[in-house]
């Protein structure tokens, strides 16, 4: 990583989980780890309602659920 930046492969080993929300509130996060299925990031030009609206990626496995009304992510 240079610069705060990854660069080349550095996130390759990694799992991206991206989380959408939609107008009718359905929450959705894509799990992507196959190493080929491309991660296409939001223009900070184009509002689109499809986007990510968060994102990480994680060398740990990351598991959700809701409790009391939030989402809770757990480490593993």
């Amino acid at each position: 990583m240079a610069n705060g930046f990854y660069e080349g492969t550095a996130l390759a080993d990694q799992t991206f989980y991206g989380f959408k929300l939609y107008k009718t509130g359905d929450l959705n996060v894509d799990v992507i780890n196959d190493g080929t299925t491309p991660v296409r990031l939001p223009d900070d030009n184009i509002i689109d309602p499809e986007d990510y609206k968060a994102w990480v990626w994680s060398k740990d496995t990351i598991t959700f659920r809701w409790d009391n009304g939030h989402l809770l992510m757990e480490m593993i």
